[in-house]
């Protein structure tokens, strides 16, 4: 189990993962870990779980809780989803800012969602936050609820360095471990909106945990390949536009929460992911990387004409050395294809070149350009990439 439930997460974004080998379908490996719960006994369910409640990290795409949300139907009557940050607030029974730790980043959920990297020392990183903090909630009467998963390496010490910060400011915080939130799951209170219509574009119009009913909490915590958006200074928020952070190897930005995201390691060009408008399937983002010390950007543009020149003529145009997209030097081109052109943005971030495409219709870059600076703007290395 303990390799399905490896495999079920790695490949969350893909419709098929290799498992001993050989390839199967991710939602068939998320069925088989729900139903390996105790919550989840095929024999039982029918009697034993009238709802579900999948309780999944807070920045994740719906893509995502989709993809568990299908599957846990497959083992319960009716099933809901909740993000962590909404379930640990119903410890405090007040608003409370939520300090959210994940594998390569900590999010801070208030009035909008902020993600710091974990990258440098554990201490710097809490005094990141404890400013983050700060900025989300003025008011130092508020509570901080610092969630620590025990799924998550260096959490619990994390937590304590956070806790720690967030106290000399004289803000009351409150810590969480993974025993406290399946307790808060499973004796939450009913949602006053579960009458309500459920969104068109959610997962998250079920009732939740209504009375009378037996009910069973899934609380998901896990480190993913998607994870965190980090601005100039390594604080980020999401903005007023849905977001999700996308981490992928060493590289980490921001991209849209309704757009899908595949890897594609067949056709034309690099391996990479993908990120595709759910209303134009010619309308996407492309985002490669690489490691490489000590490189400058005047050796990365070399590198690039090498490549480029034994490409056929007319399909990498318009090659700039020293280019600038979103305020930021890089090295520029654009591909053009059938259907459709990419403009190429080659950034380094210490020994990471990350390279972000931008696909759109001939004449049609204003479909994808908020989205392209945006991605630009955030892409950052991540997981001490920088200095290896």
């Amino acid at each position: 189990m303990a390799e399905i439930t490896s495999a079920a997460l790695d490949a969350i974004d893909d419709p098929l993962a290799m498992l001993a080998g050989r390839p199967v379908a991710v939602d068939s490996l998320w069925r088989t870990v729900l139903r390996s719960l105790d919550c989840g006994k095929p024999d039982q369910r029918k009697t034993m779980v009238k709802k579900m409640v999948v309780v999944h990290p807070s920045w994740w795409s719906s893509s995502r809780v989709g993809m568990v949300i299908g599957a846990a139907k497959t083992l319960a009557d009716d099933v809901s989803a909740r993000p962590r940050s909404w379930l640990l607030t119903q410890a405090t029974g007040e608003p409370a800012v939520v300090v959210e730790i994940a594998e390569r980043l900590v999010a801070i959920a208030g009035d909008e969602l902020t993600a710091v990297p974990r990258r440098g020392e554990p201490h710097l990183v809490a005094e990141e936050v404890a400013r983050a903090v700060g900025e989300i909630s003025c008011s130092t009467t508020s509570v901080a609820l610092i969630d620590a998963p025990g799924t998550v390496a260096g959490a619990a010490a994390l937590a304590t360095l956070i806790a720690g910060a967030l106290r000399g400011q004289g803000r009351p915080v409150v810590k969480m471990d993974d025993a406290g939130l399946v307790r808060l799951a499973t004796s939450a209170p009913d949602d006053p909106a579960a009458d309500d219509p459920p969104p068109s574009d959610s997962v998250r119009g079920h009732a939740w945990m209504p009375r009378g009913f037996a009910a069973a909490a899934v609380v998901l915590s896990v480190a993913l390949p998607a994870v965190a958006a980090m601005g100039r200074h390594g604080v980020a928020p999401m903005g007023t536009a849905p977001t999700t952070f996308l981490v992928e190897g060493r590289v980490a930005l921001t991209v849209p929460a309704n757009w899908p995201t595949q890897r594609v390691v067949t056709g034309p060009g690099s391996a990479r992911v993908q990120v595709n408008s759910p209303s134009d399937p010619e309308v996407a983002l492309h985002v490669t990387q690489s490691r490489v010390p000590d490189e400058k950007l005047s050796d990365t543009a070399v590198r690039l004409i090498h490549a480029i020149g034994e490409q056929p003529a007319g399909v990498f145009v318009d090659f700039n050395s020293s280019g600038t997209t979103a305020g930021r030097p890089a090295v520029t081109y654009r591909e053009v294809r059938v259907g459709h052109q990419v403009r190429w943005t080659v950034l380094l971030d210490g020994a990471v070149r990350i390279s972000i495409g931008c696909q759109s219709r001939p004449g049609g870059e204003d479909a994808v350009r908020d989205v392209c600076e945006q991605a630009v703007r955030s892409a950052h290395a991540v997981g001490g990439a920088r200095g290896q």
